[in-house]
């Protein structure tokens, strides 16, 4: 069983009542993290892995907003209900039972399905009605239940257990509780819309989920059931994207500047602010919230909550909650947007939650009473169960400590006048409600996160430092003893080194990351007796598990299914598919026909005719003509999209070596062949399609006729640029297929070698990524310097020279975007060459070498201050300066020289990029103690700029 989808954690949280006071269902200490696995021991509690900060520095996220997908199924009936669920008529509800002395099980369901099961209803209700509705899960799943807001449901009158299914296997009940605290204000924008119901709670990848609604007298009218799928997309490593400056709101926000924290200097506390990633760095789809709700009130405390989810997700599927939360508040429970302002998890990430700006006064929908008077941050997880780990305290002293200084709050506080309440500046939801939130271990740190948060705004009002008096520079300075230089080329908080480039068109700024060249791990066997199965590729899921599978071939073209495990392992096969038999050029098409099942294609032997086998409800196969023949084909791939219009195409090889390129329809059928464009040898095998440059688009993954391995990237309209490469030397391996298996969506390689499997993996390295906007403009400028951390914030910055001889520096913020340039120095107009270095003086502040008239010059740097003068450097020489050349490297062709800390991520050494003053081409060399090395080409089309660093 895939461990995340033997997890499954109740949901505290809940539920936001419009109004009209929707009791507490269960009492709140009643509140339990349950793990989800066949026949669990009795009260088993998942406790929370330990938490390695420095792992999540940076993080997985979207690199486009993403939609998230909710299907709402009517508990009366199970049937599939639309968003919002017409109100049930009596004459559809359950029939009622009478409550028996002991619980009873009669409810139609399988062996042990009550077991244990006493409806958890007040003792003194009469008649029983029971409702159960089941539904399919898809992605890394979150349900949640919801019901007309008209009904008032009485304590005790209305109890929700759910469970899911992974294979045959069902989990244990677990009771879904609310609170409705938890809620927008009555008269607010938010309650417009609203619905009565429960909080999401995050099921993770399973199979199916069942509700089960039991009610004194009836149900309430409108039950629903949600479950929702946050998506997936493509995904970049990033720092958080707000630091220093706060996204602007949409234009169409007219009211966003309105409630802006009215503060006078006299009285803010001072407290910086903590590093925060946005909505979009979580793939907020805005289109989902109701821009025309957004409401600013005022900041007198904060309040602490959790979420009652998982304890052990990863750092990359804490996006994916999100959305699940987003989702399910906009599209089910009728809210203007997601209800808390931010949210933190146990790594210490604090993520932007409600939209409207971190350093506003955004109203949400969190704390019943009190939304237009405080903020809240909730914690991703359930701590009334586990502790809350120390990283995830800290991310709390360190938001309230800023949030509150924007408003002038000690944070300290013991009474300040919340709305109509009294409370500490900082306090838990429990404290404002009769609710178990934030979980008693979270609560009980509420002390050591006031005193965080008092460290932190430092118990004083701010009062502007007294300019410090200049220092004089000694003329002339005296030669520091210098250290060999480092290189430090991050800009973007990924591992690998960065390159910071000038767009020809427009004098944009951008940064171009590099990824460490695309590679795939050495083979690792994971099957074998594979010799006497034939031919075989991987599929995407044909078992209904999820996972990709294996289909091996025999003579007559019979296919056999062998389930994978989700490691790159697969079992003996399950079943055959005799649709195929006499059938060849089988090939995993993908979706053929739009139902969301994997289909497969092959050729009828006798007529060349292609068919679609088409995937059913019950696993079989039913054959379909895709009205092509191709009786010249010796070879056909399955590359998936790489014309750009979202359906799955095929390449066919004839036996002169022609290629074909055959697209998709989406309606069983396939286009006319057209010639794939470019040059192909045909000795070069076709292994598959998917996306190795992580750009978004897919790619081809080829084999020369020496075994050597490459990458043709894919443009997204069915062509493909310059073979990227080598990925190792493979001669012993054969029969290669391509399919993401193990690297969370990246193509792996499965190939056999004699009698075994074996796998490729892949380690997600790439040439160059998505150039990253930098929201500048750099005119009137003659050269760039990626100067890596050169002002001591943590954070990579860049150096350019104006035309006028003045130093500018421009300080990131570890996301790509880099602020307005500061002058730091004048009189570089004859310098040449200049490079940042790291501190090669000893103390501890990055610095600067360049060339005057031949002769080295050592700068001295003072982060954001003004660098020192310069003086001489005899005998000592920049990156570029002691890099030698090589046969490989001839520095006449290659305009750009820009050296780059190791582009493999080996320490201390210096390697090399170049551009190709005729072709525009970018190349790397790799440094070595015999000189610059194999060349190896990184991207084209860097002609577009006319300036690097």
């Amino acid at each position: 069983m895939r461990t995340n989808q033997a997890r499954f954690i109740t949901a505290c949280q809940t539920t936001l009542a419009l109004g009209l006071v929707v009791a507490v269902l269960a009492p709140a200490t009643n509140v339990v993290s349950l793990d989800v696995v066949p026949q669990p021991p009795a009260g088993l509690v998942q406790a929370a892995p330990p938490v390695n900060t420095a792992s999540v520095s940076t993080s997985e996220v979207p690199v486009a907003p993403v939609e998230p997908e909710v299907k709402e199924y009517a508990v009366a009936t199970g049937a599939p209900a639309s968003k919002k669920p017409a109100a049930k008529k009596k004459s559809e509800a359950p029939a009622t039972k009478k409550r028996a002395e002991k619980p009873s099980s009669d409810h139609g369901h399988d062996s042990g399905h009550d077991d244990g099961h006493d409806h958890g209803l007040s003792a003194d209700a009469d008649e029983v009605v029971e409702a159960t509705v089941k539904a399919p899960v898809k992605g890394y799943g979150a349900v949640g239940v919801t019901w007309d807001n008209a009904d008032q449901v009485s304590e005790g009158d209305l109890a929700l257990q759910v469970r899911t299914r992974v294979g045959d296997e069902w989990s244990e009940w677990g009771d879904l509780v609310y609170h409705d605290e938890h809620a927008p204000e009555a008269d607010s924008p938010d309650a417009r819309r609203a619905r009565g119901g429960t909080d999401a709670l995050i099921v993770g990848d399973v199979d199916e989920v069942e509700l089960r609604a039991d009610a004194a007298g009836e149900l309430p009218e409108g039950l629903s059931l949600a479950v929702v799928d946050p998506g997936t997309t493509a995904t970049r490593e990033e720092g958080p994207a707000i630091e220093s400056q706060t996204p602007a709101a949409d234009d169409d926000d007219a009211s966003a500047q309105e409630g802006d924290i009215e503060l006078s200097a006299a009285k803010k506390k001072s407290a910086p602010k903590p590093t925060i990633y946005s909505r979009a760095q979580w793939g907020a789809n805005e289109k989902l919230r109701d821009k025309s709700s957004l409401r600013y009130g005022t900041i007198k405390a904060g309040f602490v909550h959790h979420t009652v989810n998982a304890n052990n997700y990863t750092a990359a599927e804490v996006p994916g909650i999100i959305r699940s939360i987003y989702a399910y508040h906009t599209k089910s429970r009728g809210w203007s947007d997601v209800g808390y302002n931010f949210l933190v998890d146990r790594f210490g990430r604090i993520w932007e939650g409600r939209y409207g700006g971190v350093d506003k006064a955004v109203v949400g929908a969190h704390t019943l009473g009190y939304n237009d008077y405080a903020f809240a941050m909730s914690a991703i997880g359930n701590f009334e169960t586990v502790k809350p780990p120390q990283a995830m305290v800290d991310a709390y002293g360190a938001l309230m400590a800023w949030k509150l200084s924007l408003a002038g709050v000690d944070a300290s506080a013991t009474k300040v006048k919340v709305g109509k309440g009294t409370f500490q500046a900082i306090s838990g939801h429990r404290d404002a409600g009769s609710t178990a939130c934030p979980g008693k271990h979270l609560y009980a740190r509420l002390g050591d996160i006031r005193k965080l948060a008092k460290s932190a705004q430092g118990g004083s009002v701010v009062t502007p430092a007294p300019a410090p008096a200049p220092t004089p520079t000694p003329s002339p300075a005296p030669k520091p003893p210098y250290s060999t230089p480092v290189k430090d080329s991050n800009l973007v908080g990924t591992p690998h080194p960065d390159l910071v480039v000038r767009r020809k068109s427009d004098n944009r700024l951008l940064i171009i990351p590099t990824g460490g060249t695309s590679s795939l791990r050495a083979p690792k066997a994971v099957s074998t007796g594979w010799k006497a199965r034939g031919k075989f590729f991987v599929s995407a899921d044909l078992t209904g598990d999820g996972r990709a599978d294996v289909v091996s071939l025999d003579s007559n073209g019979v296919a056999s299914i062998h389930a994978g495990d989700g490691k790159g392992g697969f079992a003996a096969p399950k079943r055959r598919v005799l649709a195929t038999k006499k059938h060849d050029l089988l090939v995993p098409y993908g979706d053929l026909n739009g139902d969301g099942r994997a289909d497969l294609v092959g050729r009828e032997i006798k007529t060349g005719k292609l068919r679609g086998f088409v995937q059913k409800k019950n696993g079989g196969f039913s054959r379909v003509d895709l009205k092509r023949t191709v009786k010249r084909y010796t070879s056909l791939t399955a590359v998936g999209d790489i014309t750009g219009d979202g359906r799955a195409d095929l390449i066919g090889r004839d036996s002169a070596g022609v290629t074909y390129t055959l697209r998709g329809t989406g309606k069983n059928a396939l286009s006319t062949q057209s010639r794939t464009p470019g040059t192909w040898a045909a000795s070069t095998a076709i292994a598959g399609g998917g996306d190795f440059t992580r750009d978004g688009v897919n790619d081809l993954l080829v084999r020369t006729s020496n075994g050597t391995l490459q990458v043709l990237p894919g443009r997204g309209n069915g062509s493909f640029g310059l073979p990227l490469g080598p990925l190792g030397v493979r001669k012993k391996i054969t029969n290669l297929s391509v399919a993401p298996l193990v690297t969370g969506g990246l193509p792996d390689v499965v190939a056999r070698r004699g009698n075994s499997l074996v796998l490729l993996t892949n380690p997600g390295t790439f040439e160059l990524g998505v150039p990253i906007g930098t929201g500048t403009t750099a005119g009137g400028i003659r050269a760039l310097i990626n100067a890596g951390d050169f002002d001591g914030d943590g954070h990579g910055d860049v150096i350019s020279i104006r035309n006028d001889g003045a130093l500018q520096l421009r300080r990131g913020n570890g996301t790509g975007r880099l602020a307005d340039p500061k002058r730091i120095g004048g009189g570089f107009s004859e310098v040449q060459n200049l490079e940042a270095v790291g501190d090669i003086d000893g103390d501890k502040m990055p610095d600067l070498i360049g060339t005057v008239a031949g002769k080295t010059v050592f700068y001295a740097g003072r982060g954001a201050k003004t660098v020192a003068a310069g003086v001489p450097a005899t005998g000592f020489s920049g990156a570029l300066g002691r890099l030698k050349t090589s046969s490989v490297y001839n520095p006449t062709l290659y305009d750009w020289k820009v050296a780059i800390s190791d582009a493999h991520l080996a320490k201390g050494t210096t390697d090399l990029l170049a551009r190709d003053k005729k072709t525009g081409l970018l190349y790397l060399f790799t440094s070595s103690a015999n000189g610059l090395t194999g060349r190896r080409l990184l991207g084209e089309g860097l002609g577009a700029y006319d300036l690097a660093g």
